[in-house]
């Protein structure tokens, strides 16, 4: 018997999205038993067209913007699925997507976490996300982005999934905690990975579960804002989650990787990611203390952990992902002003 489905979608201002995503699940080969919405205190239309257009959806509203970890957390609350289910209200799910992305879950009760293909809505041949990777100097980079969608066809393990689509064992969730609100925003997902990964339990790619995802139409791609968060963050992920040990091997890499990303900060003027490499250090003391209970919990040898880690990006590659995902953006961005010109019934 297939396992109950819940589907969680954080939203805040983004009703022609959000309208765009529910449409989808709409053609799903095997709905969901339930989707909820987690309206973050919109000031638009969500909450006065979202009952008449989607009766079927369970409105939770927070009140005020509580981000998108707080978000899904209060969203996976109200859950009663065995399986839970995450997409970005910035996505368009395939008919198979649902159908696709629980069979892992079904198949093997060691898998925690499931991660979809996500590709770019404005290019639907290039992938935008298989996964997550993570490299021995902290660095989170989706998995396959920019690859052909082809060229990544057969399921595979993953270090983790991205929480733009992902299916989550409610079981491993209630295992290892939901989100770490504290994030607001960005590599929640990361962190969870890593939490998953040093409890054992296995988190794989669904290829043919697929979205298009209309990348950063919800927060834009490149701004100050996301800088900020993403250089806050990344260092919390490394306070809380990466093992004593493997710290002391690759703790240079780190470093060096700050080190690179500070001077270029500061020599192209990005006050916004010096602003949240600062406000990450100031927020150690309290990482480091989570830090003491997520590493306590760990049953997974610091060897096995470390085998999934990669080699450091050279920086001059490093560089060509990021102008590449910034160029498949804007041809989202692009798309996603094509598609709302266009009259839905």
């Amino acid at each position: 018997m297939a396992p109950s489905t819940s589907v969680v979608i954080v939203n805040y201002n983004g009703w022609p999205l959000l309208r765009g995503c529910l449409a989808s699940l709409r053609e799903q080969e095997r709905p969901a038993d339930e989707i909820i919405v987690v309206d973050n205190g919109s000031e638009d239309e969500t909450t006065r067209l979202l009952p008449v257009e989607f009766p079927e959806v369970r409105l939770v509203e927070a009140g005020r913007n509580l981000g998108f970890a707080a978000g899904n957390n209060l969203g996976i609350a109200h859950a009663r699925g065995e399986v839970v289910v995450l997409l970005n209200n910035d996505t368009v799910a395939e008919p198979g997507f649902i159908a696709r992305i629980i069979e892992p879950l079904e198949r093997d009760p060691a898998v925690g976490a499931v991660a979809a293909t996500m590709v770019f809505a404005g290019a639907p041949d290039i992938v935008a996300s298989a996964g997550i990777e993570v490299y021995r100097d902290g660095l989170a980079l989706d998995r396959g982005v920019g690859l052909p969608r082809a060229t990544l066809a057969a399921p595979a393990p993953v270090f983790g999934a991205s929480a733009g689509a992902v299916a989550y064992r409610r079981a491993a969730l209630d295992d290892v905690g939901f989100f770490p609100e504290p994030f607001f925003m960005y590599l929640e997902d990361v962190d969870l990975a890593w939490r998953l990964r040093l409890r054992g339990w296995e988190v794989v790619h669904a290829p043919d579960a697929v979205v298009r995802h209309f990348y950063s139409a919800s927060s834009v791609e490149g701004s100050p804002w996301k800088r900020r968060l993403l250089a806050r963050n990344r260092l919390w992920v490394i306070a809380r989650c990466m093992p004593t040990r493997l710290l002391m091997e690759w703790g240079w890499a780190v470093l060096r990787y700050e080190a690179m990303a500070g001077g270029y900060a500061l020599v192209r003027r990005d006050w916004a990611a010096l602003d949240g490499r600062f406000r990450g250090m100031m927020g150690l003391p309290a990482r480091l203390r989570e830090r003491r209970v997520i590493q306590a919990a760990a049953t997974v040898p610091v060897e096995e952990v470390g085998r999934w880690l990669k080699p450091p990006l050279p920086p001059t590659e490093l560089l060509r992902v990021r102008r590449l995902t910034a160029e498949l953006a804007v041809d989202g961005a692009r798309a996603w002003s094509g598609e709302r010109a266009v009259p839905r019934a």
